[in-house]
């Protein structure tokens, strides 16, 4: 309550001040009006997704956003198993770049990709992932935790010498799913060492980005944590998932005792939002792994990004929140019941892209969001 009142605080007060100045795109001009102005506010808190409070409120107040800018020159992968498409057709551990929501390269219509629309909108400028160039731009790799985010970090500055323009326009970085379902128990993941070093290897990442010049000015595209929570609703029905599957996936702290559903009813269950009186232990755990995602590890990635964003060290990162996307069964593979299927992919490249600033005045985006 009291991050939430300060930020409608610094809301108020950028209204009246104006925003800092350096920001190369605006969070919240959700109608693509080059200001952040009232009604911008006004489709915040009547829902309007993708960006957060913090975000937000840095721009809040400014006029004279600039223009949408063209697509990037290249687009970069960081991330863990989903950044590799892995059991995305559902075979259990194998890898499918092709169908990876970032960098993909199946055709449009398995899944349209961020890299496919910025193929479609800038033929000419864009240097397009492919299978040929692949390894260079997707340096995604399975089982990564925020540790690794200075390793993959190090080797796009890397890659980056054998694009055409040597840097890199665009950096997605989808991490931390890893961190939050290795946890022990729910104190684990709520403590403070194991908050504060998520922290430290997160900035560890973001330091080497702003170091080299092939990489700072990027538009570094940073996406929330999903809500993990769905996946497990997805499948739960699943007699295969549940109990041949489930007990060798390495997020226990939400998959432990998959076969027992004690919330207190059905509407319950459907809620993480919200802890009952009455919800069992099963249920409680989930809901506060759920809890901690959105309170804790999300506000991380964000604020942390922001406070590069705003002094200067990465001018052109912004935030991405997909925490509100619930996964249905179709968007989750039928092979290890965990990861993204191929129609998960495409429902995640819809919302990552329309939530970008260039799916900001995509009219597609206004059916899809």
């Amino acid at each position: 309550m009291k991050t939430l009142l300060n930020t409608w605080l610094c809301i108020i007060i950028l209204s009246i001040t104006g925003p800092a100045a350096g920001y190369s795109l605006c969070s919240g001009d959700f109608d693509t009006d080059n200001d952040v102005d009232g009604w911008n506010l006004y489709q915040l808190v009547s829902g309007k997704k993708g960006t957060t409070l913090s975000f937000f409120a840095a721009d809040f107040g400014r006029m004279g956003c600039p223009d949408i800018p063209a697509a990037p020159l290249n687009q970069f992968t960081i991330g863990d198993s989903i950044g590799e498409g892995e059991a995305a057709d559902g075979t259990i551990g194998e890898l499918h770049h092709e169908a990876v929501w970032s960098t993909g390269f199946a055709p449009s219509d398995i899944v349209y990709s961020l890299n496919e629309r910025f193929e479609d909108n800038e033929p000419v400028g864009y240097s397009e992932n492919n299978a040929a160039t692949d390894s260079i731009f997707n340096q995604a790799v399975s089982g990564a935790i925020m540790a690794d985010f200075q390793v993959q970090a190090n080797a796009v500055v890397a890659a980056s010498a054998d694009t055409p323009s040597e840097s890199a326009g665009m950096i997605s970085v989808l991490l931390g799913n890893n961190d939050v379902c290795k946890a022990s128990s729910i104190d684990t993941l709520l403590g403070d060492p194991m908050m504060e070093l998520f922290e430290q290897q997160y900035r560890a990442g973001l330091d080497v980005l702003a170091a080299s010049p092939a990489t700072r000015d990027a538009s570094i595209h940073v996406s929330s944590i999903p809500a993990i929570y769905w996946l497990w609703i997805a499948k739960r029905t699943n007699f295969l998932c549940r109990l041949i599957i489930w007990p060798f996936v390495p997020c226990q702290i939400l998959l432990q005792n998959a076969s027992i559903y004690d919330c207190v009813n059905e509407d319950s269950d459907l809620n993480p939002d919200t802890i009952d009186s009455d919800d069992g232990p099963n249920c409680k755990r989930r809901k506060e792994f759920h809890a901690a995602i959105r309170d804790e590890y999300n506000r991380i990635l964000a604020d942390v990004l922001l406070e590069y964003k705003t002094d200067g060290r990465l001018p052109n990162a912004y935030f991405v929140d997909i925490f509100d996307i619930q996964f249905e069964g179709i968007d989750v593979n039928n092979g290890d019941c965990f990861h993204p299927s191929i129609a998960g992919h495409d429902m995640l490249a819809d919302k990552e892209w329309c939530r970008s600033p260039w799916g900001a005045s995509d009219p597609i985006c206004l059916f899809t969001e």
